[in-house]
Parts: C-alpha cells; structure tokens; sequence
C-alpha cells in the first residue's frame, strides 16, 4: 500500500477533498438553520389529505411516528408558531434593510422596475419608493440634480425626464434627415419662438425659424453627427435640454441648448440655440458649419 506523505499529490488531492466535504456539509447544514422555519410552514398543513405522510390528523411523520405520540403541549406550541408564521406573511425581501432593498433595485432599468412592482403587494411598495427611482434617475441621466425634491416624487420625475429626452432625439433624426416638413411639426407655432443656428444668425417667429431651416437644409449635405452629455431639466410645463454634438472629433463640435414647451398634450420646441465649440484658439474665418 502506498504510503500518503505529507507533500505528496496523493495527499494533496485527499485534503481538498475533505476541504471541500466539509465546506459543502457546512453550507448544507447553514441552509437548514436559515430556511428551517421555513420547511415547516410549507408543511403546516390545515386540511385533511395526507401529503405524502405529511397531512392532519394521526397520519405519519415521515419516520413511522403518529402525531399523537407526542406529549399535546408540543403540538400546541408548534400549531402556534406555525399559525404566528402564517399571520405575519413577511417576505425576505420585505426583512431587508431599506437600503440594502434600494441598492438592490438599483441594478434594474425602468422596465423592469415597473414590472417588477405588478407581482404582488410587497414588490409594488418596494418598486415604487421613491429613493429607488431616484437611484435609477442618477445611473440614466445624471447626478447632477441631487438637491432636488421633484413635487410628484422621482418616478414622475424620471419618467418626465425620459419623454423629453426621447422628443430631443427625435429633433436630431430631424437634423440629420433633413426633413423640413417634419421640423415644421416639431416646432410651436407662435410668434415668440428663437432660432440661433451656429453661424451666429438669430430668426424669431415661426415663419423665419422654418425659412432658416430650409435654407441649412438646401445648402448643407446630410449631416452624421454624434450626441453626447445630454441633461435635461423639466419644470411643469417647460424643459430644456444642453448637450454636444460632433460632427468631426477633430471639428465641427458644437454646444446645443433646446428649450419645449408642454402644449396640447406634447412638447414643441420653442427655442434652439447652436454654437460651435472653441477648442484651441478662436476658429478661423474659413472654417465649415455642418449645422447652419
């Protein structure tokens, strides 16, 4: 028989092995400890089948024993208990700490969160607090409105923010197909509206904003630009979102501001302000304008 030395393979594959047996016994046997209570609701049973050994009355226990061999103050304490257990109907999820729960939620998008809340009662309330959809509004948006306190609470917020930002994108698809009729849908039509394309030019009323955009549309080729930094803060019934745009990395980046404006259920832009970035230096005279 092969003598097991010390620091023979043999002998190291038999340590890991007991290591692992025992980590494995001890995790088992940790499970047992935590959900044990929870075994024997599942098994508390009020009626009067017998579930595999497992129903009222003087059927089995599972190890050949009757239910009425016990002394009747255990059985009474531990209907008790069980029926204590049934009452109070607390789900792991609600024994969390509050934050822990927070954190928790913060790890899923707005879709899943709002499904999340239609499971049952315990979801819904977790799903809605407030401190949730603020976490969500931070990690999707920005964190730079920390300080405020949204009056119908940060899932309205956050879902106002969504609407905003999903109508200033489709501002950019407008730019970037070159589609004059449906600028003209996306823009209030009243008197006060601006325009300040990046050529430093500024057109007020609905009729000379549309005529600026006609003519950037004939002149310039399609443009392909890339957006970034997007912020956006809605306030009742006015928003405005700032954001980058580029062109070229290495030119054509501008600062872009649009101010809309909540009218017959949807929002129109009313104002549009685009200035080209100065990166080094002042631009020179010659140099292209992809917007206007």
């Amino acid at each position: 028989m092969e003598e097991s030395y010390p620091h023979s393979p043999r002998f190291l594959c038999l340590a890991a092995g007991a290591a692992a047996t025992f980590f494995l016994l001890s995790s088992l046997w940790a499970l047992q400890f935590r959900f044990g209570g929870f075994r024997k609701k599942k098994m508390a049973c009020d009626c009067s089948c017998s579930c595999g050994g497992v129903g009222g009355g003087t059927a089995g226990n599972g190890r050949g024993e009757s239910s009425s061999a016990r002394p009747n103050g255990d059985v009474v304490g531990k209907d008790k208990a069980a029926a204590a257990e049934r009452q109070s109907g607390v789900s792991m999820m609600e024994q969390l700490v509050p934050e822990i729960t927070t954190h928790t939620l913060s790890y899923l998008d707005h879709t899943s969160l709002c499904n999340l809340s239609m499971t049952n009662s315990a979801m819904r309330r977790a799903a809605n607090d407030d401190n949730a959809w603020k976490a969500l509004y931070h990690k999707d948006f920005t964190v730079e409105q920390d300080d405020l306190t949204p009056t119908q609470g940060w899932k309205s917020y956050y879902a106002a923010t969504k609407a905003i930002v999903n109508v200033n994108a489709e501002f950019c698809n407008i730019i970037k197909e070159r589609s004059l009729p449906a600028m003209g849908r996306f823009w209030l039509h009243a008197d006060y509206v601006k325009c300040i394309h990046s050529s430093g030019e500024l057109y007020m009323g609905f009729n000379a904003v549309m005529n600026s955009w006609a003519a950037a549309f004939n002149w310039a080729p399609g443009v392909a630009f890339q957006i970034r930094d997007v912020r956006a803060r809605v306030s009742s019934d006015m928003a405005w979102v700032t954001m980058k745009a580029y062109i070229d990395l290495d030119s054509d980046q501008f600062f872009m501001t649009n101010v809309y404006e909540f009218q017959k259920g949807r929002w129109y832009m009313v104002h549009h302000h685009s200035t080209i970035m100065v990166m080094d230096g002042d631009p020179g005279p010659g140099q292209p304008n992809g917007f206007a």
